[in-house]
């Protein structure tokens, strides 16, 4: 077609090379391929997530029509067109504000309670921390926390206990995220020493004598999941369940132990496979659930401990298992909502990081005035997709 051959003469290498050629040529197009065009440049994040037929329905047009428009700019179908949006989306999530893996909020000149956020999670955990966290500084001036965030593939357990350290040094007290480690532990351990309060959030470090732990209690959690992933399937169905987890999180571990319990309890006939790694990355679950399909065949259930829900939920849809399989997981944001909406996954497990990240800051008060704090526990919330717009 005429835009075809007056395009770039390569294919375009980054998703904001796409969108600008796509604005910018959309005008060549015919309708059909100017709705489509228009779709991806307001849509960027969602097309990363839909299947072409889904895209084809949102603009009124044939799902042959995407796959030529993705072959006009040069890729070899659809699939490689979403590819470079899919590796945009974490990245777009990381740079929005500042950096969702190293953000410092600096403090301001009224606070009198100077905190230090310092966590290790995927990127939509992270974003949804550090969102609480300039909320409740906005509400209450008398608070300045700054927020440092990592990727646990990205993180040195020595490294991250040496930030621990610097933060202690330089606060009135720590906020928490971090994996199970002897050299974090030591480092939560030394902070406290120094009479800097620790609180553990999500995931707790009980072995590390950190002042409170504040979140779900996610044994219940893991339990509560294994007990809807039971209930949703046939009476006494007999099947295996693939098991997602990342880095040794207490609350991943947690969770397991619950869901397992309650399997063995309650559902015997459904067991555990084998437990595969996401390392927290899109890409690599992505290329990890159409592995053990090939090898072991489709799954009864999926139970997803960690993040990156969405290369789940792509894979399960290019395998054509999304309403064949039961697939439960944690935390509600933009991107497990789309799920549920397409009833590609069944059930997501979320919490409040506005009251929890309240509740942080209380304890470290309390904490600084003499008291000991005890755990707060808080309710863990169920969304399907019949609930999970109303939030």
């Amino acid at each position: 077609m005429h835009w075809e051959m007056n395009r770039q003469s390569s294919k375009p290498r980054t998703a904001n090379e796409l969108l600008t050629l796509l604005r910018d040529g959309g005008s060549e197009l015919g309708k059909g391929g100017r709705r489509l065009a228009n779709f991806l440049v307001a849509n960027p994040g969602d097309t990363a997530l839909l299947t072409s037929a889904e895209v084809a329905q949102r603009c009124g047009v044939h799902a042959s029509s995407v796959v030529r428009l993705a072959q006009g700019l040069g890729f070899s179908g659809y699939r490689e067109l979403q590819s470079l949006l899919q590796q945009d989306l974490s990245a777009s999530i990381a740079e929005s504000k500042v950096s969702v893996d190293n953000i410092s909020v600096p403090p301001r000149a009224q606070a009198n309670l100077k905190l230090h956020l310092l966590g290790e999670s995927g990127r939509s955990f992270n974003l949804a921390a550090l969102a609480a966290t300039e909320r409740l500084c906005i509400q209450d001036n008398s608070i300045a926390i700054t927020s440092e965030f990592h990727l646990p593939h990205e993180v040195d357990p020595q490294n991250f206990a040496q930030q621990i350290e610097a933060a202690a040094a330089d606060a009135d007290g720590l906020i928490l995220v971090a994996r199970e480690h002897p050299a974090i532990n030591a480092a939560v351990r030394s902070a406290s020493a120094k009479g800097v309060p620790v609180i553990c959030l999500t995931s707790d470090l009980p072995s590390s004598t950190r002042t409170a732990y504040v979140g779900s209690d996610q044994f219940a959690s893991g339990a509560t999941a294994g007990w809807f992933c039971g209930r949703m399937l046939p009476h006494e169905t007999a099947g295996k369940v693939l098991f997602v987890y990342s880095v040794p999180f207490r609350c991943q571990l947690d969770r397991e132990q619950g869901f397992r319990q309650v399997l063995r309890t309650e559902f015997p006939t459904l067991t555990i496979d084998e437990k595969v790694s996401s390392d927290e990355s899109i890409d690599v679950i992505y290329d990890a659930v159409p592995h053990y399909i090939a090898k072991h065949g489709p799954p009864t259930a999926i139970y997803n401990v960690s993040g990156a829900n969405s290369g789940i939920g792509r894979a399960l849809e290019d395998e054509g298992l999304a309403a064949k399989t039961i697939f439960i997981g944690h935390e509600l944001n933009n991107n497990s909502r789309l799920l549920l909406e397409r009833g590609t996954m069944d059930l997501t497990i979320a919490h409040d990081f506005d009251r929890e990240i309240s509740m942080s800051v209380e304890c470290i008060r309390m904490a600084l005035q003499g008291q000991q704090p005890v755990n707060r526990l808080t309710s863990s919330q169920l969304f399907t997709r019949y609930n999970c717009a109303i939030v």
